[in-house]
């Protein structure tokens, strides 16, 4: 029997990569489409085929021929959405970062737990070749011991009020600015590379951006539970684009950069390997298709929703730790 799915929310990441990804994993249905505008989910529902539309959350979740939902809508709405699907039976993926708030993200953990559902968010860079290949190399001693990632994710925002996108930018809705939407991506790789946070401090500052009611630069730097260090810079407010996750060892270097193409290159030795691992086409069909085959299987997907909080760890420590000018035991 497939996996019936719907969909909770309407937006870009919805209608570019995550019904299409449905519609292509062998074991899944598109069952419906929701969001607060009845056009914009009938839209969406012709676009991709689903049986239906539905503006009426509560109506949706009571539907006994959905078994999963994605949630794909702003943060803010990620944890009252997440845990009402858990509530109604549902397995959940939910975008990320998980939630606004780490407790948040206990709360649905704790559902999932309840409900004896799957859960996870949705981190699927984890599914990437290269991620591949640099944990296998990490596994495998090619760098020594790792001592130090250096994380940067930079470029100049340009996302106006009229934009569906402007609640990025609204504190209470998107929660930080480009730590928590794009950061939070290369933060979760950093964790299922190097293990959990321990200790973080940061910075979280506007500093050119006045159009802006969130921070436009975001630094910090923590400290895992595997000895090794990660400092990440995240901007909107920078003239140049950069996207370079860098990992340094004691005997070599692991240098990704931009990290969504290839290559990947291994330094040691005086030596360096190149390695070319282009990412599927659908970025999110790795994820869906691992998700959609744990629930056939009966068994839990690769990667839970307590893999996803502890990047939601690091970026409230950093936040926690420039209101108050002190590191942040996570």
């Amino acid at each position: 029997m497939p996996v019936r799915w719907a969909i909770v929310g309407c937006g870009d990441i919805t209608n570019k990569a995550v019904a299409p990804a449905i519609n292509e994993q062998e074991d899944s249905d598109l069952i419906a489409l929701f969001s607060n505008s009845p056009e914009r989910a009938e839209e969406l529902r012709a676009a991709h085929g689903a049986l239906r539309a539905c503006s009426d959350l509560k109506e949706l979740l009571a539907a006994d021929d959905i078994d999963a939902v994605y949630v794909a809508s702003p943060v803010h709405r990620h944890a009252p959405e997440t845990i009402a699907a858990l509530q109604a039976g549902k397995h959940v993926i939910v975008e990320k970062p998980m939630a606004l708030a780490v407790a948040d993200c206990e709360r649905m953990i704790a559902a999932a737990e309840e409900a004896g559902l799957l859960l996870t968010c949705a981190y699927y860079r984890r599914f990437f070749p290269k991620s591949r290949k640099i944990r296998a190399l990490l596994d495998d001693g090619a760098i020594g011991r790792p001592i130090v990632c250096e994380i940067t994710i930079c470029s100049r925002a340009q996302i106006t009020p009229d934009d569906p996108k402007y609640w990025r930018l609204i504190p209470e809705q998107g929660g930080g600015g480009a730590l928590m939407d794009v950061g939070s991506h290369r933060l979760d790789l950093a964790c299922w590379f190097l293990g959990d946070p321990v200790q973080v401090t940061g910075f979280a500052d506007r500093l050119d951006r006045e159009d802006m009611l969130v921070p436009d630069v975001e630094c910090l730097l923590a400290r895992m539970d595997s000895g090794a260090h990660v400092h990440c810079t995240a901007s909107w407010a920078t003239a140049g684009r950069a996207d370079d996750l860098i990992i340094r060892g004691s005997e070599g270097t692991i240098e990704a950069r931009p990290y969504d193409r290839s290559p990947l290159l291994l330094h040691r030795g005086g030596e360096t390997q190149s390695f070319d691992l282009p990412a599927a086409a659908n970025w999110h069909l790795p994820l869906i298709d691992d998700f959609a085959r744990a629930i056939v299987e009966g068994r839990a997907p690769e990667f839970t929703a307590r893999d996803g909080l502890q990047a939601s760890r690091m970026m409230e420590g950093c936040y926690r730790s420039s209101e108050t000018g002190r590191a942040v035991w996570v």
